[in-house]
């Protein structure tokens, strides 16, 4: 039975993670959440490559277009966003990645991070009855994180993986969901990572389908990740499989026992000058950090060498920004109280009393005029304009409120500077009836170079609307909805289609010969939700 020390200590290190998409509007919502480990106080963090990358692994998912770190501060709330992640190295053969935390959910970089770790230990040295303590973020089972206990039931060997332990097995209770997560042993060394549901050879994985809406987009579908179905979790890769990884991220590991390093999940910053401090101790390594050196944490079982910051900018740019800009824009019913985000979603629960809306700011002047205007079903219920005072980048917090519940519908953001929007976003509030439209997605490209063609206009014909006669009429009724391509030629169309139907589309570029394809769209009845359709090619002039 783990200790209550134990359980206090591991808490902290455990993190969800969280994919990030970026809506039609710009906005941010959940795609999929998965578990990970904090293994050194700088922010490595080892998880499941499938958690990480999905597509590396040749499952049908999305791009994620960020990885959001959610903290772990109590074990009966959910977890906070506060960090941003990028993959160091992944394996998809063994079903590993390491991720680095990169920057803070403001877009702020992060240089000296003194977070709680969990203390990497030796899977070989793991034996049958050994006791195993498993924690992480279930699909299944609520919103917080999950402890579960059990003892090493045996060991299997993998065709294609050298070392004899390619799978530790145990009888604990894992749900799905945990993949990724943490499983240490009696002395709180991490020595498992959860990972598959049914280890050993000949046996086949529990039933795994959609069961949950993992990605909060209302409704259960293949968009969804599969939780397991009449079974659990019961595969942990040894960490001795991943220690080869972390290496290669920049970790180091020395022999011998060393008791676990702990502490509050905070940023350290200073104001000092970047004078190299020495260790007092013989032997001990420091790790550099762009404001200088710091002593290693005299209690960890891995320290840090080489681990390079990313590609973000040393210092703060001398030129003021001219151009205001507002991105990472997310909706959610709970924020902490220094306006963290918690669980953002496209689609929050019913009953609530207000919905928040945080987003990253940059190029911002104090007295500038700005405002805020939100509707619901496209009926304005709350104005405000006021000057700006909160400076020139970081992170603000929104929100709209009532003190009875705030009724269903589709709410609608805008945020303006001077008079112009500069941002706005959508989220659903309640759960939506079922969707007989399409959100159609898809790229203008040049058909010599195949490279995206941006301000290309893409319009979408009305049914039974003929190209021919609109090209002649250029009548704007006989349009049912149009947008222009942006980065690498890619467009979103503002207005769902219906479906069941066939439309026109038109495509005009300048530079290229006009494109007019009769019913290029053809609809049915059980389309998805949202579709991509193929690249679309144009000619030049």
């Amino acid at each position: 039975m783990a200790s209550a020390n134990l359980i206090k200590n591991t808490l902290p290190a455990v993190v969800q993670i969280v994919a990030l998409r970026q809506g039609f509007m710009g906005n941010l919502s959940s795609a999929w959440t998965g578990s990970g480990t904090i293994v050194h106080p700088q922010g490595v963090i080892l998880t499941n490559c499938h958690v990480a990358n999905p597509r590396a692994m040749g499952m049908p998912s999305p791009p994620a277009d960020k990885l959001a770190i959610a903290i772990t501060e109590r074990s009966d709330e959910p977890p906070v966003l506060t960090y941003i992640a990028e993959i160091v190295v992944q394996s998809p053969e063994m079903d590993l990645a390491v991720l680095r935390i990169a920057s803070r959910m403001d877009g702020k970089s992060v240089h000296r991070l003194n977070l709680p770790a969990v203390p990497i230990g030796d899977s070989d040295s793991l034996e049958l009855g050994d006791v195993m303590s498993i924690f992480g973020y279930p699909g299944i089972g609520g919103e917080t994180v999950t402890f579960t206990s059990g003892s090493v039931s045996g060991f299997t060997q993998q065709r294609d993986v050298t070392s004899g332990r390619a799978w530790i097995k145990t009888d604990a209770t894992i749900a799905g969901g945990n993949s990724g997560g943490t499983s240490v042993n009696n002395q709180g060394y991490l020595v498992g990572i959860p990972t598959q549901a049914a280890a050993g050879t000949g046996i086949s994985p529990v039933d795994a389908r959609p069961v949950v809406d993992t990605n909060q987009d209302g409704r259960v579908d293949q968009r969804d990740t599969p939780m397991s179905i009449g079974g659990f979790i019961n595969g942990l890769r040894p960490v001795n499989m991943a220690k080869p990884l972390l290496q290669k991220a920049g970790m180091q590991f020395t022999s011998g026992s060393r008791k676990r390093s702990t502490g509050k999940s905070t940023e350290k910053s200073t104001n000092k000058s970047s004078s190299r401090s020495k260790s007092k101790s013989a032997g001990k390594t420091v790790v550099e950090s762009e404001r200088g050196t710091s002593p290693e944490p005299k209690k960890r079982s891995g320290r840090l060498a080489g681990l390079k910051s990313g590609e973000r900018p040393t210092a703060k740019s001398k030129t003021k920004a001219i151009t205001p800009t507002i991105t990472d824009l997310v909706f959610c019913d709970r924020v902490t109280k220094d306006g963290r985000p918690v669980n953002p979603s496209a689609i929050l629960p019913g009953g609530k009393k207000q919905i928040y809306a945080s987003f990253e700011f940059d190029g911002m002047r104090n007295r500038t005029k700005w405002g805020q205007v939100w509707s619901v079903d496209g009926q304005k219920v709350y104005e405000d304009e006021a000057a700006w005072s909160d400076g020139p980048r970081g992170r603000k917090t929104l929100a709209v409120q009532s003190r009875k519940p705030l009724p269903d519908g589709k709410y609608h953001l805008a945020i303006y500077v001077k008079g112009a929007i500069i941002a706005e976003g959508e989220v659903t509030v309640g759960r939506p009836n079922e969707d007989a439209d399409i959100q159609i997605s898809g790229q203008v490209i040049d058909r010599d170079t195949n490279r995206g063609i941006n301000d290309a206009l893409v319009i979408v014909l009305k049914p039974g609307i003929r190209t021919s006669d609109f090209i002649k009429k250029q009548e704007r009724e006989m349009a049912l909805t149009s947008t222009k391509t942006k980065r690498a030629g890619r467009f979103t169309l503002p207005d769902q289609l219906p479906k069941g139907q066939a439309y026109g589309l038109v495509v005009v570029a300048r530079g290229y010969q006009d494109m007019a394809i009769e019913s290029a769209l053809r609809i049915s009845p059980q389309a998805p939700e949202k579709a991509q359709i193929h690249p679309v090619p144009m000619v030049r002039e």
